[in-house]
């Protein structure tokens, strides 16, 4: 897991809880000292499951938290607070990513501890899945195979956690590479968790250029077919005009003989696709690189 700069955030917790809000008491918002309205108040806070690390707390334990918020109703504010993140609302369950330094419930739900707050049911299924992986000792090729068998079901989330699980082994094997990828570009994995993968690898790749030749030529032909997905709108100009031109050009330049070498029906997608002026979002290098000769040859 070492060397990648992506960090799962279900790796990286050292404690993760699953918590409903059972009632919260807050004063009036009144004037802050930065100008902005504030509020202090309390959470009473049950524990549902521990789902990674050890608490003092058991099960079922009940916890008041001291909350401050600030910005008010009418204020946007990029960060304002850990729990004005999401709901407080009476029976809100929440899953928290904390970091363990402590035992004790109440002081791990507070800024200093807890890095993440999110709503159980958007987090909960990524979680489980990614748990259950942890739960027995597995192989590099046996976590692959189960990525493939829950893509439809595993989100960005885990995604992430697969990458970290197997990414030294995925880099130095271009079968298993490979394999990840076909995951990655298959429109039946969930389309956050191919945005996921994909990012993944080209961070991974940009940073470190641990990935050879033949394999930035897969991660482009991946992200070729992924931004041809009519699904995948919301990424392909992502990957289109950033990611794509970037793989391409460092640290050492891909032909077009490189990423479409047996695959010319690929390429044609590719060259059909940027000629729709409907539909194209690719930019200017990476058309003079598709093009007669351009960057691609």
């Amino acid at each position: 897991m070492s060397g990648t700069p992506v960090v799962s955030e279900i790796a990286a917790a050292g404690l993760i809880v699953h918590v409903r809000v059972e009632a919260r008491q807050f004063g009036p918002w009144q004037p802050g000292p930065d100008h902005l309205p504030a509020r202090a108040g309390t959470l009473d806070v049950r524990l549902l499951e521990v789902l990674q690390g050890t608490l003092t707390d058991p099960v079922g334990e009940l916890v008041r938290i001291p909350v401050a918020e600030r910005g008010g109703q009418d204020v946007v504010l990029d960060y304002y607070g850990l729990w004005s993140q999401v709901s407080t609302e009476a029976g809100s369950e929440l899953v928290a990513l904390c970091d363990g330094r402590t035992p004790h419930l109440a002081d791990q739900l507070t800024e200093e501890h807890c890095g993440s707050l999110q709503p159980a049911p958007a987090m909960l299924p990524d979680l489980r899945l990614a748990l259950a992986l942890r739960a027995r000792p597995l192989t590099v090729d046996q976590i692959l195979a189960r990525a493939g068998q829950v893509r439809a079901d595993g989100g960005a989330r885990f995604a992430r956690f697969v990458w970290v699980q197997v990414r030294a082994a995925v880099v130095s094997s271009p079968e298993r590479f490979d394999a990840l990828m076909r995951i990655a570009e298959d429109p039946a994995t969930r389309t956050d968790a191919q945005a996921a993968y994909l990012r993944a690898a080209y961070e991974d790749a940009s940073v470190t250029e641990s990935l050879d030749t033949a394999q930035r030529a897969r991660l482009a032909r991946a992200m070729f077919r992924t931004a041809l997905d009519p699904a995948q709108r919301d990424l392909r100009d992502h990957l289109l005009t950033t990611f794509l031109p970037n793989l391409l050009a460092t640290p050492h330049p891909l032909s077009t003989a490189d990423v479409f070498a047996q695959r010319p029906e690929l390429a044609a997608r590719v060259r059909a696709d940027d000629a729709d002026d409907a539909t194209s979002a690719y930019g200017e290098r990476l058309r003079q690189w598709l093009g007669p000769g351009g960057e691609g040859g």
